[in-house]
């Protein structure tokens, strides 16, 4: 297990050597989280200036819609921004030049399958939602499992928007579900080595933030508070940009057999092999 998991890593190493050769590709999921964050405040600034949010909580039908927008939000512009790394790190891998610029233009080229999988993704959210606020534990146990059978058969849900000319729900989560079947050994390993390499890093960002909220008086406390807040936010980045380098590979590993980027040199099936 420790020789397979360490292959694991080797491909987050991989990965993060490609993002250390493209470091302008961090503005994008840091452009994500500027958008959602700005998005999510002004909501919430609106909904505390008309003293709004007790009626929404108080009344099931507005709490659903409200669910159903946040994660429409949420979902569309995380895509939309890791659409735009996953066509970055493709044209990384066949040695072709990108910028952040072109990779926003590929993004927006496929603003509809972004759309669709985003009501899709909110529609099945708040459902799941509701099954889970009605029927209690039942409905908890429930929810767990659909998320985790869920986020397996769409692991490669944002290459296939990107690099798959095809607009088919189905077709998109068909196309997912079948790289992750061919590759579920390094995807399971590279997602397990991306949060080793990554979780203890934003815990030490969220240690710092919680001593200068909790703790910290002073100059000391602004500049610890300040600190954590970099470190918290660039984990993040790195994280979603090395993972979406890593599913740009296995993708393309899975759907067409080549090895590129992280998969040179290796088959992603000898992780854990499948036999």
């Amino acid at each position: 297990m420790a020789g397979r998991f360490s292959r694991g890593l080797q491909v987050v190493d991989d990965s993060i050597d490609v993002f250390r050769d493209n470091p302008r590709l961090a503005l994008l999921p840091f452009l994500s989280l500027l958008a959602t964050g700005s998005a999510f405040l002004v909501v919430l600034g609106v909904a505390l200036r008309y003293g709004v949010i007790e009626s929404v909580l108080g009344n099931d039908l507005l709490r659903y819609a409200g669910i159903f927008v946040a994660i429409s939000v949420s979902s569309s512009v995380g895509t939309f921004f890791n659409a735009a790394v996953v066509h970055c790190a493709s044209r990384y891998f066949d040695g072709e030049e990108t910028s952040v610029r072109d990779g926003l233009a590929a993004a927006w080229r496929v603003r509809r399958k972004i759309a669709l999988w985003s009501v899709t993704a909110a529609t099945l959210g708040t459902v799941l939602y509701i099954i889970d606020e009605k029927f209690g534990v039942f409905g908890s146990l429930a929810r767990t499992l659909f998320d985790l059978a869920w986020g397996l058969l769409t692991f490669f849900i944002v290459p296939v928007i990107v690099l798959e000319d095809t607009a088919s729900l189905r077709t998109l989560l068909r196309e997912s579900g079948d790289a992750f079947r061919e590759t579920w050994g390094e995807s399971v390993s590279a997602s397990l080595g991306i949060s080793f390499v990554f979780l203890p890093v934003s815990l030490v960002g969220v240690a710092g933030l919680a001593w200068a909220y909790f703790l910290g008086s002073g100059v000391l406390t602004y500049v610890i508070g300040a600190v954590g807040f970099v470190v918290l936010v660039g984990s993040m980045v790195a994280a979603q940009v090395v993972g979406a380098v890593a599913r740009t590979a296995l993708y393309r590993y899975a759907a067409n057999g080549e090895k590129l980027g992280p998969c040179v040199g290796r088959d992603p099936e000898t992780v854990f092999p499948t036999k």
